[in-house]
Protein backbone atom coordinates (compact mmCIF):
# COMPACT_ATOMS: atom_id res chain seq x y z
CA UNK A 1 0.00 0.00 0.00
CA UNK A 2 1.49 3.25 -1.15
CA UNK A 3 1.67 6.24 1.20
CA UNK A 4 -1.30 5.31 3.42
CA UNK A 5 -4.33 3.64 4.36
CA UNK A 6 -7.81 4.02 6.35
CA UNK A 7 -8.25 2.63 9.83
CA UNK A 8 -10.49 0.36 8.25
CA UNK A 9 -9.34 -2.99 5.89
CA UNK A 10 -11.00 -2.30 2.69
CA UNK A 11 -11.64 -5.93 0.38
CA UNK A 12 -8.35 -4.85 -2.09
CA UNK A 13 -6.39 -4.19 1.04
CA UNK A 14 -7.33 -7.68 2.15
CA UNK A 15 -6.66 -9.29 -1.46
CA UNK A 16 -3.00 -7.26 -0.97
CA UNK A 17 -2.51 -8.90 2.58
CA UNK A 18 -3.38 -12.09 1.31
CA UNK A 19 -0.86 -12.00 -1.83
CA UNK A 20 1.66 -11.03 0.68
CA UNK A 21 1.44 -13.75 2.69
CA UNK A 22 1.70 -16.22 0.84
CA UNK A 23 5.27 -14.79 -0.59
CA UNK A 24 4.75 -12.06 -3.47
CA UNK A 25 7.84 -10.33 -3.70
CA UNK A 26 8.20 -6.40 -2.24
CA UNK A 27 7.58 -3.64 -4.45
CA UNK A 28 10.55 -2.26 -5.50
CA UNK A 29 12.73 -4.92 -4.22
CA UNK A 30 15.96 -4.85 -5.51
CA UNK A 31 17.03 -8.15 -6.93
CA UNK A 32 19.53 -10.47 -4.48
CA UNK A 33 23.03 -9.93 -5.42
CA UNK A 34 26.14 -12.58 -4.26
CA UNK A 35 28.13 -9.39 -3.16
CA UNK A 36 27.53 -5.98 -1.74
CA UNK A 37 27.93 -2.43 -3.75
CA UNK A 38 31.56 -0.87 -2.65
CA UNK A 39 29.02 1.84 -1.42
CA UNK A 40 25.61 3.20 -0.94
CA UNK A 41 23.62 5.86 -2.61
CA UNK A 42 20.03 6.04 -0.93
CA UNK A 43 17.63 9.04 -3.22
CA UNK A 44 16.06 11.26 -1.00
CA UNK A 45 12.59 12.82 -1.18
CA UNK A 46 10.50 9.97 -2.75
CA UNK A 47 6.95 9.54 -1.92
CA UNK A 48 6.71 8.22 1.29
CA UNK A 49 5.61 4.24 1.19
CA UNK A 50 3.96 2.19 3.81
CA UNK A 51 5.47 -1.26 5.11
CA UNK A 52 4.07 -4.10 3.66
CA UNK A 53 0.95 -5.27 5.86
CA UNK A 54 -0.14 -8.60 7.54
CA UNK A 55 -3.70 -8.83 8.72
CA UNK A 56 -5.12 -11.46 10.57
CA UNK A 57 -8.47 -13.11 9.54
CA UNK A 58 -10.79 -14.97 11.31
CA UNK A 59 -9.09 -14.17 14.37
CA UNK A 60 -5.73 -15.45 13.08
CA UNK A 61 -2.62 -13.88 11.61
CA UNK A 62 -0.13 -16.83 10.14
CA UNK A 63 2.65 -15.60 8.85
CA UNK A 64 6.35 -16.29 8.15
CA UNK A 65 9.74 -14.06 8.90
CA UNK A 66 12.82 -14.58 7.04
CA UNK A 67 16.06 -13.50 7.74
CA UNK A 68 19.32 -13.33 6.25
CA UNK A 69 22.27 -11.08 5.06
CA UNK A 70 21.67 -10.05 1.48
CA UNK A 71 21.46 -7.20 -0.66
CA UNK A 72 18.23 -5.15 -0.67
CA UNK A 73 16.70 -2.01 -1.61
CA UNK A 74 17.34 0.94 0.92
CA UNK A 75 15.93 4.58 0.30
CA UNK A 76 16.65 3.75 -3.65
CA UNK A 77 20.11 1.79 -3.78
CA UNK A 78 21.08 -1.84 -3.19
CA UNK A 79 22.88 -2.00 0.19
CA UNK A 80 23.72 -5.06 2.15
CA UNK A 81 21.34 -5.46 5.42
CA UNK A 82 20.23 -8.42 7.48
CA UNK A 83 16.24 -7.77 7.60
CA UNK A 84 13.23 -9.37 7.96
CA UNK A 85 11.34 -10.49 4.37
CA UNK A 86 13.70 -8.45 2.59
CA UNK A 87 12.56 -4.99 4.01
CA UNK A 88 15.01 -2.95 6.27
CA UNK A 89 11.55 -2.13 7.66
CA UNK A 90 9.73 -5.82 8.31
CA UNK A 91 6.46 -5.83 7.64
CA UNK A 92 3.42 -4.87 9.73
CA UNK A 93 1.88 -7.72 11.25
CA UNK A 94 -2.02 -6.16 12.57
CA UNK A 95 -4.10 -8.09 14.90
CA UNK A 96 -7.23 -7.40 16.56
CA UNK A 97 -8.00 -8.00 20.71
CA UNK A 98 -8.15 -11.46 21.23
CA UNK A 99 -6.60 -12.64 18.09
CA UNK A 100 -3.78 -15.57 17.79
CA UNK A 101 -0.42 -14.40 15.67
CA UNK A 102 1.26 -17.46 14.66
CA UNK A 103 4.57 -16.87 13.46
CA UNK A 104 7.38 -19.12 11.72
CA UNK A 105 10.21 -17.54 11.64
CA UNK A 106 13.44 -18.93 9.36
CA UNK A 107 16.97 -17.64 10.91
CA UNK A 108 18.66 -17.93 7.84
CA UNK A 109 21.69 -15.89 9.39
CA UNK A 110 25.15 -16.75 10.82
CA UNK A 111 23.77 -15.89 14.30
CA UNK A 112 21.81 -16.82 17.00
CA UNK A 113 18.68 -15.00 17.23
CA UNK A 114 14.86 -14.61 18.89
CA UNK A 115 12.07 -12.48 19.02
CA UNK A 116 10.37 -10.37 21.36
CA UNK A 117 6.37 -8.71 20.78
CA UNK A 118 7.55 -5.29 22.47
CA UNK A 119 4.72 -3.52 24.24
CA UNK A 120 2.41 -6.97 24.43
CA UNK A 121 0.67 -7.69 27.07
CA UNK A 122 0.90 -11.41 26.84
CA UNK A 123 2.12 -14.68 28.08
CA UNK A 124 6.35 -14.77 28.42
CA UNK A 125 6.29 -18.35 28.53
CA UNK A 126 7.14 -21.64 25.90
CA UNK A 127 6.75 -20.17 22.46
CA UNK A 128 5.22 -17.11 23.28
CA UNK A 129 6.48 -14.04 23.90
CA UNK A 130 9.92 -15.63 25.65
CA UNK A 131 13.18 -13.45 25.27
CA UNK A 132 14.89 -16.77 26.99
CA UNK A 133 14.75 -18.86 23.35
CA UNK A 134 17.06 -19.07 21.34
CA UNK A 135 17.11 -19.70 17.66
CA UNK A 136 20.02 -21.52 15.84
CA UNK A 137 21.44 -20.62 12.67
CA UNK A 138 19.78 -21.99 9.69
CA UNK A 139 16.40 -23.15 12.14
CA UNK A 140 13.03 -22.89 11.49
CA UNK A 141 11.45 -21.68 14.61
CA UNK A 142 7.63 -20.79 16.08
CA UNK A 143 5.88 -18.23 18.09
CA UNK A 144 2.06 -18.17 19.12
CA UNK A 145 0.86 -15.79 20.83
CA UNK A 146 -2.43 -15.28 22.36
CA UNK A 147 -3.78 -11.88 22.33
CA UNK A 148 -6.26 -11.48 25.53
CA UNK A 149 -9.77 -10.16 24.72
CA UNK A 150 -9.36 -7.08 26.66
CA UNK A 151 -5.82 -6.17 25.08
CA UNK A 152 -4.92 -2.41 24.24
CA UNK A 153 -5.45 -1.20 20.52
CA UNK A 154 -2.52 0.99 19.61
CA UNK A 155 1.33 0.41 17.91
CA UNK A 156 3.83 -2.10 19.00
CA UNK A 157 6.81 -3.29 17.45
CA UNK A 158 8.51 -6.63 17.44
CA UNK A 159 12.25 -7.04 17.12
CA UNK A 160 15.30 -9.65 18.14
CA UNK A 161 16.21 -9.87 21.68
CA UNK A 162 19.02 -11.94 22.14
CA UNK A 163 21.38 -10.44 24.46
CA UNK A 164 24.40 -9.81 23.31
CA UNK A 165 23.25 -9.27 19.87
CA UNK A 166 20.16 -7.35 20.28
CA UNK A 167 22.08 -4.17 18.71
CA UNK A 168 23.88 -5.26 15.76
CA UNK A 169 21.29 -7.33 14.40
CA UNK A 170 18.01 -4.61 15.19
CA UNK A 171 20.71 -1.82 13.57
CA UNK A 172 20.46 -4.50 10.67
CA UNK A 173 17.09 -4.93 9.97
CA UNK A 174 15.31 -7.28 12.11
CA UNK A 175 12.49 -5.27 13.69
CA UNK A 176 9.30 -4.36 12.14
CA UNK A 177 5.86 -2.41 13.68
CA UNK A 178 2.84 -4.39 15.21
CA UNK A 179 -0.66 -3.09 15.03
CA UNK A 180 -3.34 -4.13 17.54
CA UNK A 181 -6.57 -2.49 15.94
CA UNK A 182 -9.36 -1.23 17.83
CA UNK A 183 -8.56 2.52 17.80
CA UNK A 184 -11.45 3.62 15.65
CA UNK A 185 -13.76 1.72 18.44
CA UNK A 186 -12.12 4.46 21.42
CA UNK A 187 -11.81 7.51 19.76
CA UNK A 188 -15.16 9.25 19.03
CA UNK A 189 -17.14 7.95 15.51
CA UNK A 190 -16.33 10.75 13.66
CA UNK A 191 -13.26 9.88 13.29
CA UNK A 192 -13.92 6.52 11.71
CA UNK A 193 -12.56 6.38 8.34
CA UNK A 194 -9.62 9.15 8.65
CA UNK A 195 -6.26 8.57 6.93
CA UNK A 196 -3.85 6.20 8.96
CA UNK A 197 0.23 6.63 8.29
CA UNK A 198 2.85 4.84 9.97
CA UNK A 199 6.02 6.63 10.61
CA UNK A 200 8.71 4.03 11.69
CA UNK A 201 11.88 5.93 12.73
CA UNK A 202 15.19 4.17 12.59
CA UNK A 203 19.00 5.27 11.55
CA UNK A 204 21.51 2.71 9.65
CA UNK A 205 25.36 2.95 10.26
CA UNK A 206 27.08 1.86 6.76
CA UNK A 207 30.24 0.59 6.17
CA UNK A 208 30.80 0.94 2.24
CA UNK A 209 27.46 -0.64 0.82
CA UNK A 210 26.93 -2.88 4.11
CA UNK A 211 24.85 -2.22 7.29
CA UNK A 212 27.64 -2.15 9.62
CA UNK A 213 26.69 -5.70 12.24
CA UNK A 214 28.96 -7.61 14.00
CA UNK A 215 29.07 -7.49 18.02
CA UNK A 216 31.27 -4.34 19.15
CA UNK A 217 31.17 -3.02 15.63
CA UNK A 218 28.26 -0.34 16.79
CA UNK A 219 28.43 2.94 17.84
CA UNK A 220 25.82 5.27 18.74
CA UNK A 221 28.59 8.09 18.20
CA UNK A 222 29.33 6.93 15.02
CA UNK A 223 27.84 9.20 11.43
CA UNK A 224 24.78 7.50 10.75
CA UNK A 225 21.33 7.95 8.08
CA UNK A 226 18.66 8.81 9.54
CA UNK A 227 15.18 7.02 7.73
CA UNK A 228 11.29 7.10 8.22
CA UNK A 229 9.80 3.51 6.16
CA UNK A 230 13.35 3.20 5.42
CA UNK A 231 13.29 6.01 3.13
CA UNK A 232 15.80 9.19 2.81
CA UNK A 233 13.46 12.45 3.44
CA UNK A 234 10.62 11.09 2.05
CA UNK A 235 7.33 13.29 1.12
CA UNK A 236 3.73 12.92 1.69
CA UNK A 237 0.52 15.44 1.97
CA UNK A 238 -2.09 16.65 4.20
CA UNK A 239 -5.49 18.20 3.20
CA UNK A 240 -5.97 22.30 4.96
CA UNK A 241 -8.23 20.98 7.58
CA UNK A 242 -8.05 16.93 6.82
CA UNK A 243 -7.20 14.62 10.05
CA UNK A 244 -4.60 12.03 10.03
CA UNK A 245 -3.40 9.44 12.30
CA UNK A 246 0.19 9.24 12.55
CA UNK A 247 1.62 5.76 13.97
CA UNK A 248 4.84 7.17 15.21
CA UNK A 249 7.45 4.53 16.58
CA UNK A 250 11.06 4.49 16.71
CA UNK A 251 12.14 0.77 15.43
CA UNK A 252 15.83 1.50 16.05
CA UNK A 253 18.49 0.53 18.27
CA UNK A 254 20.13 3.46 19.99
CA UNK A 255 18.80 6.98 18.92
CA UNK A 256 16.62 9.14 20.47
CA UNK A 257 14.64 11.52 18.26
CA UNK A 258 12.49 14.82 19.71
CA UNK A 259 9.75 15.09 16.90
CA UNK A 260 7.98 17.86 15.23
CA UNK A 261 5.58 18.94 12.37
CA UNK A 262 6.62 22.80 11.91
CA UNK A 263 3.15 24.89 11.95
CA UNK A 264 1.38 22.04 13.38
CA UNK A 265 0.17 20.44 16.71
CA UNK A 266 0.24 16.53 17.79
CA UNK A 267 -2.42 15.19 19.45
CA UNK A 268 -1.57 12.20 21.38
CA UNK A 269 -4.10 9.44 21.25
CA UNK A 270 -2.35 6.34 22.35
CA UNK A 271 1.39 6.03 24.29
CA UNK A 272 2.79 3.22 23.79
CA UNK A 273 0.04 0.90 22.47
CA UNK A 274 -2.21 1.94 25.65
CA UNK A 275 -4.98 4.69 24.50
CA UNK A 276 -4.58 7.53 26.50
CA UNK A 277 -6.86 9.07 29.23
CA UNK A 278 -7.80 12.52 28.16
CA UNK A 279 -5.76 13.41 24.59
CA UNK A 280 -2.64 16.02 24.76
CA UNK A 281 -1.16 18.43 22.40
CA UNK A 282 2.43 18.85 21.70
CA UNK A 283 4.57 20.71 19.17
CA UNK A 284 7.23 17.87 20.13
CA UNK A 285 7.79 14.52 21.50
CA UNK A 286 10.36 12.95 22.54
CA UNK A 287 10.88 9.06 20.87
CA UNK A 288 13.56 7.39 22.43
CA UNK A 289 14.45 4.13 21.28
CA UNK A 290 11.34 1.76 22.13
CA UNK A 291 8.60 4.35 21.80
CA UNK A 292 5.68 4.66 20.07
CA UNK A 293 3.21 7.88 19.57
CA UNK A 294 -0.71 7.66 18.30
CA UNK A 295 -1.13 11.16 17.10
CA UNK A 296 -3.78 12.90 15.34
CA UNK A 297 -2.68 15.44 13.02
CA UNK A 298 -4.71 18.32 11.15
CA UNK A 299 -3.70 19.84 8.16
CA UNK A 300 -3.10 23.42 8.59
CA UNK A 301 -1.45 26.35 6.37
CA UNK A 302 -0.82 25.62 2.36
CA UNK A 303 2.68 24.69 1.50
CA UNK A 304 5.33 22.64 2.34
CA UNK A 305 6.56 21.74 6.23
CA UNK A 306 9.20 20.02 7.38
CA UNK A 307 8.84 16.93 9.55
CA UNK A 308 11.98 16.76 11.79
CA UNK A 309 13.54 15.62 14.72
CA UNK A 310 14.90 18.21 16.87
CA UNK A 311 18.70 19.16 18.40
CA UNK A 312 19.04 16.85 21.75
CA UNK A 313 22.02 16.21 24.15
CA UNK A 314 21.41 12.37 24.87
CA UNK A 315 24.49 12.47 27.14
CA UNK A 316 26.97 11.07 24.51
CA UNK A 317 26.25 12.83 21.45
CA UNK A 318 24.64 16.41 20.83
CA UNK A 319 22.06 15.10 18.09
CA UNK A 320 21.63 17.74 15.64
CA UNK A 321 18.39 19.07 14.26
CA UNK A 322 17.63 16.80 11.61
CA UNK A 323 14.82 16.80 8.54
CA UNK A 324 13.23 13.43 8.70
CA UNK A 325 10.24 14.20 5.93
CA UNK A 326 8.57 16.83 3.83
CA UNK A 327 4.90 17.53 4.45
CA UNK A 328 2.59 18.99 1.91
CA UNK A 329 -0.52 20.51 2.61
CA UNK A 330 -2.47 20.86 -0.18
CA UNK A 331 -5.62 19.52 -1.75
CA UNK A 332 -9.16 20.83 -1.02
CA UNK A 333 -10.45 21.87 2.34
CA UNK A 334 -11.79 19.89 4.52
CA UNK A 335 -14.01 20.21 7.65
CA UNK A 336 -11.73 20.10 10.56
CA UNK A 337 -12.67 17.60 13.27
CA UNK A 338 -13.04 18.53 16.79
CA UNK A 339 -10.50 16.83 18.89
CA UNK A 340 -11.39 14.65 21.62
CA UNK A 341 -11.05 15.41 24.80
CA UNK A 342 -11.68 12.36 27.14
CA UNK A 343 -11.39 8.17 25.26
CA UNK A 344 -12.68 5.08 26.01
CA UNK A 345 -9.80 3.73 27.70
CA UNK A 346 -9.79 -0.08 28.62
CA UNK A 347 -7.17 0.79 31.22
CA UNK A 348 -7.25 3.15 34.30
CA UNK A 349 -5.43 4.72 36.69
CA UNK A 350 -2.56 2.44 39.08
CA UNK A 351 -1.52 5.32 40.88
CA UNK A 352 -4.59 4.77 43.57
CA UNK A 353 -3.88 1.24 44.23
CA UNK A 354 -2.48 -0.21 46.87
CA UNK A 355 1.71 -0.83 46.71
CA UNK A 356 2.54 -4.16 48.21
CA UNK A 357 6.56 -2.95 47.59
CA UNK A 358 8.75 -0.62 47.10
CA UNK A 359 12.00 -1.10 45.06
CA UNK A 360 15.22 1.22 43.71
CA UNK A 361 16.94 -0.01 40.68
CA UNK A 362 20.03 2.28 39.98
CA UNK A 363 21.52 2.51 36.10
CA UNK A 364 25.28 3.33 36.00
CA UNK A 365 28.38 2.53 33.79
CA UNK A 366 31.30 0.44 34.80
CA UNK A 367 34.92 1.78 35.38
CA UNK A 368 37.09 -0.96 33.49
CA UNK A 369 38.44 -1.11 30.35
CA UNK A 370 35.61 -2.82 28.96
CA UNK A 371 32.24 -1.08 28.44
CA UNK A 372 29.71 -2.41 30.87
CA UNK A 373 26.26 -0.87 32.01
CA UNK A 374 25.07 -2.36 35.09
CA UNK A 375 21.38 -2.29 37.22
CA UNK A 376 22.36 -1.98 41.03
CA UNK A 377 25.92 -2.29 40.28
CA UNK A 378 25.87 -5.78 38.59
CA UNK A 379 25.92 -6.89 34.62
CA UNK A 380 22.81 -8.89 33.73
CA UNK A 381 23.04 -12.56 34.46
CA UNK A 382 20.94 -14.84 32.58
CA UNK A 383 21.09 -17.22 35.16
CA UNK A 384 19.88 -14.81 38.09
CA UNK A 385 15.94 -13.12 39.29
CA UNK A 386 16.32 -9.80 39.63
CA UNK A 387 12.58 -9.06 41.35
CA UNK A 388 9.99 -11.71 42.38
CA UNK A 389 6.55 -9.72 42.52
CA UNK A 390 3.67 -11.71 43.16
CA UNK A 391 0.93 -12.05 40.56
CA UNK A 392 -2.01 -9.40 41.53
CA UNK A 393 0.08 -6.45 42.97
CA UNK A 394 1.24 -3.37 42.73
CA UNK A 395 5.00 -2.23 42.82
CA UNK A 396 6.20 1.41 43.26
CA UNK A 397 9.74 1.16 41.68
CA UNK A 398 12.54 4.32 41.95
CA UNK A 399 14.57 4.48 38.95
CA UNK A 400 17.73 6.60 39.72
CA UNK A 401 20.27 7.05 36.70
CA UNK A 402 24.03 7.87 38.03
CA UNK A 403 25.09 8.20 34.70
CA UNK A 404 25.91 10.95 32.16
CA UNK A 405 23.53 9.56 29.95
CA UNK A 406 19.68 9.31 29.56
CA UNK A 407 18.27 5.54 29.91
CA UNK A 408 14.77 4.66 28.42
CA UNK A 409 13.52 1.85 30.88
CA UNK A 410 11.40 -0.88 29.60
CA UNK A 411 9.92 -3.14 31.26
CA UNK A 412 8.09 -6.23 29.32
CA UNK A 413 4.52 -7.94 30.09
CA UNK A 414 3.10 -4.84 31.97
CA UNK A 415 2.67 -1.50 31.69
CA UNK A 416 3.58 1.21 33.95
CA UNK A 417 2.36 4.69 35.13
CA UNK A 418 4.66 7.75 35.49
CA UNK A 419 4.02 8.69 38.95
CA UNK A 420 7.02 11.78 39.34
CA UNK A 421 10.36 12.89 37.75
CA UNK A 422 12.99 14.34 39.61
CA UNK A 423 11.00 14.99 42.44
CA UNK A 424 7.81 16.73 40.40
CA UNK A 425 4.36 15.20 40.34
CA UNK A 426 4.22 14.05 36.94
CA UNK A 427 0.65 14.11 35.00
CA UNK A 428 -0.04 10.84 33.54
CA UNK A 429 -2.44 11.06 31.00
CA UNK A 430 -2.14 6.91 30.32
CA UNK A 431 0.32 4.54 30.65
CA UNK A 432 3.86 3.63 28.79
CA UNK A 433 6.11 0.66 28.68
CA UNK A 434 8.88 3.17 27.93
CA UNK A 435 10.16 6.48 30.37
CA UNK A 436 13.57 8.21 30.17
CA UNK A 437 15.26 8.55 33.38
CA UNK A 438 17.34 11.95 32.99
CA UNK A 439 20.92 11.94 33.08
CA UNK A 440 23.40 13.03 35.87
CA UNK A 441 21.23 11.74 38.80
CA UNK A 442 17.65 12.09 37.28
CA UNK A 443 14.56 10.02 38.98
CA UNK A 444 11.48 8.57 37.95
CA UNK A 445 8.74 6.67 40.39
CA UNK A 446 6.76 4.73 38.64
CA UNK A 447 4.22 1.89 39.75
CA UNK A 448 4.10 -1.84 37.50
CA UNK A 449 0.81 -3.59 37.91
CA UNK A 450 1.68 -7.09 37.74
CA UNK A 451 -1.60 -9.10 36.07
CA UNK A 452 -2.91 -12.15 34.32
CA UNK A 453 0.72 -13.62 33.42
CA UNK A 454 3.15 -15.44 35.58
CA UNK A 455 6.66 -16.21 34.36
CA UNK A 456 10.15 -14.86 33.22
CA UNK A 457 10.78 -11.88 31.57
CA UNK A 458 13.29 -8.54 31.33
CA UNK A 459 13.61 -4.79 31.93
CA UNK A 460 16.08 -3.20 30.50
CA UNK A 461 17.84 0.49 29.04
CA UNK A 462 16.47 0.52 25.70
CA UNK A 463 19.68 1.65 24.33
CA UNK A 464 20.65 -1.22 22.87
CA UNK A 465 24.16 -1.33 22.78
CA UNK A 466 23.44 -0.19 26.90
CA UNK A 467 21.10 -3.80 26.87
CA UNK A 468 23.65 -5.69 25.69
CA UNK A 469 26.50 -4.18 27.74
CA UNK A 470 24.46 -5.50 31.00
CA UNK A 471 21.83 -2.81 31.86
CA UNK A 472 19.19 -5.49 32.06
CA UNK A 473 17.34 -7.78 34.96
CA UNK A 474 15.12 -10.90 35.03
CA UNK A 475 11.70 -10.46 36.82
CA UNK A 476 9.77 -13.59 37.83
CA UNK A 477 5.94 -13.10 38.43
CA UNK A 478 4.96 -15.85 40.71
CA UNK A 479 1.98 -17.29 41.28
CA UNK A 480 -0.37 -18.03 44.76
CA UNK A 481 2.78 -20.05 46.41
CA UNK A 482 4.87 -20.76 44.08
CA UNK A 483 8.71 -20.54 44.80
CA UNK A 484 11.66 -18.59 42.25
CA UNK A 485 13.27 -20.39 39.93
CA UNK A 486 16.02 -20.00 37.32
CA UNK A 487 14.98 -18.56 33.90
CA UNK A 488 15.87 -21.90 32.66
CA UNK A 489 13.09 -23.66 33.96
CA UNK A 490 11.14 -21.63 31.21
CA UNK A 491 12.38 -25.17 29.02
CA UNK A 492 14.51 -22.61 26.64
CA UNK A 493 18.20 -21.90 26.31
CA UNK A 494 19.42 -18.82 27.76
CA UNK A 495 22.53 -17.14 26.00
CA UNK A 496 24.73 -14.70 27.91
CA UNK A 497 26.09 -11.79 26.38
Amino acid sequence: MADGGNLFATAATALCTLAAATGAPDAGRTPQQATPPTSWAPVAGRPLRQPRELRSRDGVLEADLDARRHVINVAGAPLEAQPFNGSLVGPTLRVRPGDRLELTIRNGTAEQTNIHFHGLHVRPTGISDNVFRTFEPATTERSVVELPREHAPGTYWYHVHLHGTTEEQVMGGMSGLLVVDGLEDVLPRRFRGIRERALALRDVQVDGGSIVMGQGQVAPDKPSTWLVNGQLRPRFSIAPGATQLWRIANVGADLFYDVALEGHRLTVVAEDGSPVWRPWGARHLLVPPGKRFDVLVQGGERGRHRFLSRAYDEGFELLREKKLATVRVRGARQERLKLPRRLATPAGPISGKKIAQRRTFTFSFGTGSTFTALVNGKVFDPHAIGVTPRLGTVEEWTLVNQSGEDHPFHIHVNDFQVISVNGEPYRARGLQDVVVIPKNGGEVVIRNRFEDFTGHFVFHCHILGHEDAGMMQTVQVLGPGQQPSPPEHAGMAMTPG
